[in-house]
């Protein structure tokens, strides 16, 4: 089973052999630079793709009050989501995708706003725990984050190239491999508004 320190120390053996860590508290430069970033780099990779280890469904809280824009709902943005995918339809998923937006409401909280009176969401969920971790998604995890502490750590530009260039790679086929397990029918193609928000 994987921790956050194996995947740091993936992370600095990526850049060097000479660099390593025994936890990530202890008073050095190396844990430093990583406690800086590994939250965000996490997260962001989480949020790069609709990794299934970390896939969820679940109905969010109504709100009430006036609903910003041209929505009819306003609903509570899950406090472990890092990424909404879709609202479900109900009527199965070779049908239209429902509209949605994300926005900040009037008391300047993160609110989704639909037209779904009881809208099940699906959103990539905050997983911190390593150990729910796909495989491939640690060894990804891991040059991604040797990208962001390769600068602050050798002073090498060149092996924080070299780190984004291996982490690109390791994301592609990480998610190519997640993208293949299971069948899910084909759904429908986004319609243009949704296209041109991306």
């Amino acid at each position: 089973m994987s921790s956050e320190v194996q995947i740091a120390r993936l992370a600095l053996q990526s850049i060097g052999d000479r660099f390593d860590i025994a936890s990530l508290t202890e008073a050095s430069p190396e844990a430093e630079q990583v406690n800086l970033v590994f939250d965000n780099v996490r997260d962001m990779v989480l949020r790069e793709h609709p990794w299934k280890f970390a896939r969820k469904y679940s109905t969010p809280a109504s709100l009430s009050g006036v609903v910003p824009g041209n929505w009819d709902y306003m609903f509570s943005y899950p406090s472990d989501a890092l990424r909404v995918l879709r609202i479900v339809n109900p009527l199965g998923d070779d049908q239209p995708p429902i509209r949605f937006e994300i926005a900040r409401n009037s008391s300047d909280a993160r609110v989704i706003l639909c037209n779904e009176s009881e809208p099940t969401l699906e959103y990539t969920q905050q997983i911190t725990d390593p150990q729910q971790f796909d495989p491939q998604f640690i060894t990804a995890l891991a040059y991604r984050l040797a990208q962001y502490i390769a600068m602050p750590i050798t002073g090498d530009r060149q092996i924080m190239a070299d780190m984004k260039q291996l982490a690109d790679a390791e994301i592609s086929k990480a998610q190519a491999t997640d993208a293949n397990e299971g069948f899910e029918a084909p759904r429908p193609a986004e319609a243009t508004w949704i296209a041109a928000r991306a």
